[in-house]
């Protein structure tokens, strides 16, 4: 082998390792926003291992996109800096339906009185509600059973026709801020959805509790409310189950339409 061929090869494989590294950053930034894999405690090592594994389908067309003009460091900075937003607003977009189910879980607790209850998330280090974390860790795990990760690697591969790896920076649309305040009516609104079952059975064991009151003036209905509530609750859960799989159908629909939300939050004009 002449010092030609070493060369060439040496090239190659500083291409494919510059490629290997733009898409490692796009899925490990994705993985540190998206609660299905911060809730699974998926940090470090472990992370960077299956943002490489995840990412080898892409790298002969990444090293075919980023070869065909001049490889320098600046050049590689400044595109992984890009790929890490990228990535962030990846995370952010695709963890809607798990924020949802803990916004909703927030919400049970807050209507079966136990929001001073909470728990310390160490995956975020902050506190959180009981339900909040049982209804996220829940779907995390339907979500997985489910087949929700294909359908978030079709999402991230899918990106790069919006996003190609070689270009700096998309074109927003004028849309683009009313898109990004819409996803945050989206975790309400499905969060809603998700709660109302138990909510409408809590606010008929109020009105129920409000008659006994009326008819009994002299009973602690407040002490007593408390108990049936949280009683009442614990016998729903037992039959939420199945809500919560319907609600998985609809969170992988939601999912197939996060590429045309990324779409229309920006993207790269055809060169």
């Amino acid at each position: 082998m002449d010092i030609f061929q070493v060369g060439t090869s040496l090239e190659a494989m500083y291409i494919y390792l510059a490629a290997a590294a733009l898409a490692v950053t796009r899925l490990t930034a994705m993985m540190s926003i998206m609660p299905a894999f911060t809730r699974l405690g998926v940090t470090g090592i472990l992370q960077a291992g299956i943002a490489l594994a995840l990412s080898l389908p892409l790298l002969p067309l990444l090293a075919d996109t980023i070869g065909s003009e001049p490889i320098t460091t600046g050049r590689i900075a400044f595109l992984l800096l890009k790929e890490a937003a990228i990535g962030a607003v990846l995370g952010l977009v695709l963890g809607i339906p798990i924020w949802a189910a803990e916004a909703a879980g927030d919400i049970l607790d807050l209507q079966r009185g136990s929001s001073f209850a909470g728990l310390i998330d160490p995956s975020s280090t902050s506190e959180t509600t009981v339900t909040g974390t049982l209804l996220a860790v829940a779907i995390v795990a339907l979500f997985f059973a489910t087949g929700g990760l294909p359908l978030v690697l079709r999402t991230v591969y899918d990106s790069y026709s919006i996003w190609p790896a070689n270009s700096f920076a998309p074109i927003f649309s004028p849309e683009t801020g009313r898109i990004v305040l819409s996803l945050l009516d989206d975790i309400m609104s499905m969060g809603l959805m998700l709660a109302v079952p138990i909510v409408l059975a809590l606010l008929l064991a109020d009105f129920s509790l409000a008659l006994v009151a009326r008819a009994a003036p002299h009973m602690h209905i407040f002490d007593l409310s408390l108990s049936v509530k949280n009683l009442l609750f614990i016998v729903m859960l037992v039959f939420y189950g199945a809500f919560l799989v319907s609600y998985m159908e609809y969170d992988l629909r939601w999912l197939l339409t996060a590429k045309d939300k990324l779409e229309a939050i920006g993207r790269v004009p055809p060169q």
